[in-house]
């Protein structure tokens, strides 16, 4: 909605029939079974005809030339958990429930706005990896093909997520520490002393 409004005028009406038709696209992006046009119109007490939903779906869709999403974190992080356990004798749950952890840390991090998904994920998995081994190397050279990043290239997005690792969120924004604690494996309370 954000990025059709910021090329688009909408007048106050149809504000929620753009709500409705982005609420569409997202389903269909994201989700497996995707929303029915003509059912959420009678949510919405029917002001809004199937027809007119999917024109301005079809609107929004050309306004954005088809281009719904921009990589994420969590899309470089498939990749780098399966290569990061490579080296493991046996694949390690631990280090991918452990990395999601720490890109979700990210998102409460001011300081991680200024990296790319990508640095922001390979930075993830290094921590991951130096958290659960501390003695051996969190990095290697599949990993460093593979996400195009150095150690050295992590150094201040790691020390942002370590500080924010050591100093989870508490009060009211212990959401991601509860959610992770229901795992079976609880990663959310694993933690290091790195210097």
């Amino acid at each position: 909605m954000d990025r059709f409004l910021s090329t688009n005028v909408v007048n106050v009406k149809s504000v929620s029939l753009l709500g409705l038709s982005s609420l569409i696209i997202a389903a269909k992006y994201e989700d497996t079974y995707p929303l029915d046009a003509e059912d959420l119109c009678c949510y919405y007490a029917n002001s809004h005809t199937k027809q007119d939903v999917l024109k301005m779906e079809a609107d929004v869709l050309k306004a954005l030339n088809f281009e719904m999403g921009s990589p994420t974190v969590k899309s470089f992080l498939r990749r780098l958990t399966d290569v990061a356990q490579e080296d493991y004798e046996t694949p390690d749950s631990l280090v991918e429930f452990l990395s999601y952890y720490l890109a979700e840390l990210s998102l409460l991090e001011y300081g991680c706005l200024k990296f790319l998904p990508s640095l922001v994920a390979a930075s993830v998995t290094f921590l991951a990896r130096f958290t659960l081994r501390p003695t051996s190397h969190p990095w290697n050279l599949s990993l460093e093909q593979v996400s195009g990043y150095k150690p050295s290239d992590l150094k201040e997005c790691v020390q942002i997520l370590h500080y924010s690792q050591l100093n989870r969120p508490t009060g009211n924004m212990v959401a991601l520490t509860e959610k992770y604690k229901k795992h079976k494996v609880c990663v959310a309370s694993v933690g290091c002393n790195m210097e």
